[in-house]
């Protein structure tokens, strides 16, 4: 092989490489954490949840099933009015909790590993206290 085919060889796998290959940061659960600058949590099992210290998000996003179910194992980006990533984040427990600048967002959500359809939704974090923002897959 020459330096040539190698170099051509690593820029054809750069451009068919598949744009997921960037994955959700996987958010520690009960933990706080940041992506991308902005300070995140998983949680909402047992009696984790009820810690007051997650009332200071001001924003909660919870996924259920249709039966209004916790489910886990969700991935969610979010993005801000002008479509560009915020964060992308994985998590192990039902609840998403994040705080973001004032704004105008749209969160996609998924459930990893299942044929269920992404959901989205427009969202504005609050200026006071905390708002529930639920992500329902009734085919999940």
């Amino acid at each position: 092989m020459t330096p040539r085919s190698i170099a051509l060889g690593a820029l054809a796998a750069l451009i068919l490489a598949p744009a997921a290959l960037a994955q959700p940061a996987a958010l520690p659960v009960d933990a706080e954490t940041e992506v991308n600058g902005a300070p995140v949590a998983c949680t909402g099992i047992g009696q984790t949840r009820l810690d007051p210290k997650w009332q200071a998000y001001p924003v909660r996003v919870e996924v259920s099933n249709l039966l209004n179910e916790y489910l886990v194992g969700s991935e969610v980006t979010i993005r801000d009015r002008a479509g560009r990533e915020v964060l992308s984040a994985s998590c192990d427990a039902p609840w998403i909790l994040v705080k973001l600048p004032p704004g105008a967002y749209r969160i996609e959500g998924r459930i990893a590993g299942s044929p269920a359809k992404p959901r989205t939704a427009p969202f504005s974090p609050p200026a006071t206290g905390q708002m529930r923002l639920v992500l329902q897959f009734p085919d999940a």
